[in-house]
């Protein structure tokens, strides 16, 4: 089974730096981080790293990010909304972003923002971005809260660990996990208890909470027995790693 480490940067690291951007993933790197998580989502004719399925909040772009080829794309700007600093940052399409993580020497939790209806062209076309750059085996997450983008992943590369996104833990969350062949699941940290880390642990899975931006709330979290807390704020967790 693959392995996690106790600290995922969100997003690369987003309180330090734009999210979802190499200047993010950068930024992790010099915080000490091992992996960081990031969003992938189509534009008209292939993956980009953005979260939102607008341009609008992250960038000088507006807009469906689906409206624009990846050419399109090249000349926006995402990172002065964020800082003058990091003016004339760019949106990564998933290869480069996966070149820069494998450069960096970093693990990758790659989230998939499948639209409806396009899961499994988000999963081939995903795949094929890592087998292309990387990262090295072992190095390499993928996770959704879309269990048909998770379903197609399994299908296309079995060999490649997959993790279940879920708010709160629903009542089918072990079915679901065994169905998809996940090896982790991540829940919101404000709707894990105690019971439901002991339960995920106790069926052999992995478990990565999200977003946990307090050291305090961190520790609670691990003596839990969660594995994995994925930070905006990998700065503040120095010492949990």
């Amino acid at each position: 089974m693959i392995s996690l480490p106790p600290v995922i940067g969100h997003r690369g690291a987003a309180a330090l730096a734009p999210e979802n951007t190499l200047a993010g993933f950068r930024r992790a790197a010099a915080e000490g981080v091992a992996w960081v998580e990031f969003d992938t989502r189509l534009a008209a004719d292939g993956p980009v790293v953005l979260h939102d399925p607008t341009l609008d909040r992250t960038s000088s772009g507006r807009g469906p990010v689906r409206a624009l080829p990846v050419a399109a794309l090249a000349g926006i700007d995402c990172g002065r909304w964020f800082g003058p600093a990091f003016a004339g940052e760019t949106l990564p399409t998933l290869a480069q972003a996966l070149a820069a993580i494998a450069e960096l020497g970093l693990g990758a939790n790659v989230e998939l923002k499948a639209d409806p209806g396009l899961e499994a062209d988000l999963a081939r076309d995903a795949t094929e971005a890592v087998r292309a750059v990387g990262p090295a085996p072992g190095r390499l997450l993928f996770s959704s809260f879309s269990q048909p983008a998770l379903a197609a992943l399994a299908d296309l590369v079995p060999e490649i660990p997959r993790g279940l996104l879920v708010g709160e833990l629903p009542p089918d969350w072990r079915e679901a996990a065994e169905r998809l062949g996940c090896v982790s699941v991540h829940p919101d940290h404000r709707k894990l208890t105690p019971a439901g880390a002991r339960a995920v642990k106790d069926a052999g899975y992995l478990l990565a909470a999200y977003t946990v931006n307090a050291p305090a709330e961190a520790r609670r979290l691990l003596s839990w027995g969660v594995d994995s807390i994925i930070t905006d704020r990998p700065d503040l967790m120095r010492d949990l790693r």
